[in-house]
């Protein structure tokens, strides 16, 4: 009898042992680096992956991304899911019906332009045609600008110049955010010899007849361009045919620390700029117009406004002397000004704050304006004329969002615009200028049934009360059983709202049963400049409450439970959902993290994480009160001895350079040092990537394959 028993405990033990799988991961070096805030050390032993010439990195990385493909190959489905996705990218069609107006030719553009991929290794070389010509001819090849054969060149933007038939074409390399300009003469498709460097990609660029004006900073030390901030904004005039080097400094930000930026953009012919202004020793925010001549520019101030991270005011529309302003200030919710350009803060209301929230104020034709609000996951478009008077009010469904209503040109009769959804693309409508009545464009066809699914608005609340809305995007006949996987999208920051918007791969996701819940958390922007307030800075911790409350929601509401539950976010929302999986661990099963900042203690230390826009989302660690709050939900400060954390996949570029890579390294090696072995922790670099994502087809084939084997694997979602 002793001896059945003792047989029986060790096959226990073999199978326990067997079943509780454990993880090997690269051994890494450790260092000895300590930092001092308030009289407090941290204990940073990685911070030498901060320096990405170290020669150590190479090698890790490489050990990293093997063990990231052989998990991955083990998916046994990984075809079937490579299959399924290139039919979803490649078999929805758009065709036009035949009843739709085409534009005008008077209102059509001198030149079209494509862009024609020729390999699947490099982004898409651009074409141009003069209109009724039959071919078009190319006009930058891609590989003709690489520095080297492992530059990964994107084209960002065009600045086109009809009048003179010339063109200045945006270039990164390898999505940095360091950009450079090139000039074309179009009738010949000639390149000109210059190019402008130091451009950013905050940078602007106007055409002045064959002259531009562009703002660029000083140039980045050489190796330091993925960690330092830029500085030294300044507005540069060009003469065409000249070198940069001769170009004239016509404005130089007074800002020497690249902390506050100015902005300008070009409007019926006016040049609008937007800076800081001082009176009395106290600082302003200014609008201006801005007068320009090749030696010199002269700022014509129209409006002041308090420098306030609280308010927003942005330029919409000009008519005549007249400027067409949306803004929060005194209003939570948003509302309409006029502002006269000629005159110091001569301002009217123009359209009155209302009981939804603003988010579009868009011309709309001759004489209107079209208004779009937000209210309960509906968006209402309120059409107005000049003097502010309702001329028709449009409603549209819940779960989709209007977007493209405008119309820029007076002599246009029709314009169109568009519904998207989270599991349908853009259906386009005509509308009418002129009885505001409109109609279908476009047939849109799918490789699936789109009336299969729907999206439910709901609200729960968080943890101190407060009711969050939350998009929940599934099958219609999905059996509420708790069992479903489900995923978690979060975002929660800069104002930023997530709406409804198609994505094959998500959509795949929906027709393997998957549920897809986007909670518009605080620190986003769904419910005015208040609710983003309420999750930033001090209050970061209230944008994490709300996501991990989704998740406790959803669990509740029987849509899933934790072993079938994962969350994602990219950039703000990796930092989101690496908090989460640190605070509460036992809630996901899976989770994945895009480009997102984890060090949140030297998250100032490099390239944009100093400037403005990020010292009021987060702080600063030279301020105590920040620094106590920084570290109190710094993913990587919370990682504790032992805890099985959730299983996780991090996403990165390896020439981020807005949030380096350095931060998806340290929080790796931190979890895979610290956690229990029982996590898998992966990640996969994209090579020759900055922020955005993957530049070309097969980068961004690889890293979608690497991101749905995961997902699908971990959620045990059959193909």
């Amino acid at each position: 009898m002793k001896f059945f028993l003792s047989c029986a405990l060790i096959f226990l033990f073999s199978f326990y042992s067997f079943s509780q799988k454990t993880y090997k991961y690269p051994e890494v070096s450790k260092g000895s680096f300590v930092d001092t805030y308030f009289g407090e050390s941290i204990e940073d032993p990685y911070q030498w992956m901060e320096n990405p010439a170290d020669p150590r990195l190479e090698e890790w990385l490489a050990e990293e991304q093997r063990l990231t493909n052989k998990q991955g190959n083990k998916y046994l489905h990984r075809w079937t899911l490579r299959s399924q996705l290139g039919s979803m990218y490649y078999d929805t069609r758009v065709s036009e019906k035949e009843t739709y107006q085409k534009q005008a030719d008077s209102l059509k553009t001198k030149y079209q332009y494509k862009y024609r991929r020729s390999s699947s290794k490099r982004s898409a070389d651009l074409l141009y045609r003069l209109r009724g010509q039959k071919n078009y001819k190319s006009l930058i090849n891609i590989k003709d600008f690489r520095k080297n054969k492992d530059d990964n060149v994107s084209i960002v933007d065009e600045y086109l110049n009809e009048d003179f038939d010339l063109i200045a074409v945006e270039i990164s390399h390898n999505g940095s955010d360091w950009h450079e300009i090139y000039f074309f003469d179009l009738l010949t498709g000639k390149l000109f010899d210059e190019k402008l460097e130091n451009f950013r990609a905050t940078s602007n660029l106007i055409w002045k007849e064959r002259d531009v004006i562009y703002d660029a900073y000083e140039k980045a030390i050489e190796g330091r361009e993925l960690l330092d901030k830029a500085k030294g904004q300044k507005l540069f005039y060009h003469k065409l045919g000249t070198k940069q080097s001769e170009d004239t400094m016509i404005y130089e930000n007074p800002d020497l620390t690249g902390t506050n930026l100015f902005s300008y953009f070009e409007l019926n012919d006016k040049v609008f700029f937007r800076h800081f202004y001082n009176v009395r020793g106290k600082s302003y925010k200014a609008l201006s117009v801005a007068y320009i001549n090749p030696e010199s520019i002269f700022l014509s101030k129209f409006l002041l406004y308090p420098d306030s991270k609280k308010i927003y005011v942005k330029v919409e529309l000009l008519e005549g002397d007249n400027v067409i302003l949306s803004t929060n200030w005194d209003s939570g919710n948003g509302r309409v000004l006029q502002a006269d350009i000629t005159q110091l803060n001569k301002v009217i209301e123009l359209i009155p704050e209302y009981d939804s929230r603003l988010t579009n104020v868009n011309k709309l034709g001759k004489g209107k304006i079209a208004c779009i609000y937000s209210d309960n996951g509906k968006n209402m478009v309120l059409i107005f004329d000049m003097e502010g008077k309702l001329l028709r009010t449009i409603d549209f469904p819940e779960g989709k969002e209007v977007k493209n209503f405008y119309e820029n040109n007076d002599s246009a009769t029709h314009t169109d615009f568009s519904l998207s959804s989270f599991f349908h693309p853009k259906i386009w409508y005509q509308l009418s200028l002129s009885d505001l009545t409109f109609k279908p464009a476009q047939v849109i066809s799918v490789p699936y049934d789109a009336e299969k699914l729907e999206t439910r608005y709901v609200k729960y609340k968080s943890k101190d009360g407060t009711e969050i809305p939350m998009y929940i995007t599934c099958a219609k006949e999905t059996v509420l059983d708790g069992n479903n996987p489900t995923l978690i999208y979060g975002y929660g920051g800069y104002g930023t709202t997530i709406v409804p918007s198609f994505n094959e791969s998500l959509t795949l996701w929906l027709l393997h049963g998957g549920v897809y819940a986007v909670p518009n958390i605080r620190g986003g922007g769904a419910n005015g400049s208040e609710w983003s307030l309420a999750g930033r800075r001090l209050n970061k911790q209230n944008t994490i409450d709300d996501f991990i409350a989704a998740a406790e929601y959803l669990v509740e509401e029987k849509y899933t439970n934790s072993n079938k539950l994962a969350i994602s976010g990219g950039s703000h929302g990796a930092l989101i959902v690496g908090a989460a999986i640190t605070q509460r661990p036992e809630l996901f099963k899976a989770a994945i993290a895009e480009a997102g900042p984890y060090d949140m203690l030297r998250m100032e230390n490099f390239t944009v994480g100093s400037v403005n826009t990020n010292i009021s989302e987060y702080g600063v660690t030279s301020n105590e009160l920040d620094y106590k709050n920084l570290k109190s939900y710094s993913p990587l400060h919370n990682i504790k001895e032992g805890v099985k954390y959730p299983n996780l996949l991090l996403i990165t570029g390896a020439a981020d350079d807005r949030v380096p890579p350095l931060h998806s390294y340290k929080f790796l090696a931190t979890l895979q040092e610290k956690a229990s072995k029982e996590s898998l922790f992966l990640m996969h670099v994209i090579e020759g990537s900055g922020h955005g994502g993957a530049l070309n087809s097969k980068d961004f084939t690889e890293k979608l394959i690497h991101k749905y084997s995961f997902l699908f694997d971990q959620l045990d979602v059959d193909m």
